[in-house]
């Protein structure tokens, strides 16, 4: 068992976007067993305009949608997206800016996991999501 496994989600009390820090929630696709390995992330955003979505997979618009309550965490719909993926390293995950939150089921992370363009992906992280999925 790696000490962080795909479908964990967390809230980083410090990401950073162009308006400065703000806190962000994140789901890992890729596990994780030592200190400086890389955990590939997709960012939540609530979804205000559900009339251009469908929950699930918006391959289209590389957009996954999840209803409220999906996890404990999520209030409204909300798309993970999946065009830019975040990278941290697994010691980050141990920092107080960290708050580990919920773990996705492995079939919601698989339709996550087959909802991505891998166009838009850097290979280096297609290759470690790929190699988190195999069992």
């Amino acid at each position: 068992m790696a000490d962080f496994e795909r479908g964990q989600t967390f809230l980083d009390l410090a990401a950073v976007n162009i308006e400065g820090s703000t806190d962000k929630y994140y789901i890992g696709l890729s596990n994780a067993d030592y200190d400086d390995d890389i955990i590939v992330c997709f960012v939540f955003n609530t979804e205000h305009r559900m009339d251009k979505y469908h929950l699930g997979c918006n391959k289209d618009k590389q957009k996954f949608i999840i209803a409220p309550k999906t996890f404990s965490f999520i209030k409204d719909y909300t798309s993970i997206m999946l065009n830019r993926e975040v990278c941290y390293r697994l010691e980050e995950m141990y920092s107080d800016k960290i708050q580990l939150l919920d773990k996705a089921p492995d079939e919601l992370c698989r339709q996550i996991k087959n909802c991505i363009d891998w166009d838009f992906i850097t290979p280096k992280h297609v290759s470690l999501i790929k190699n988190s999925f195999k069992d």
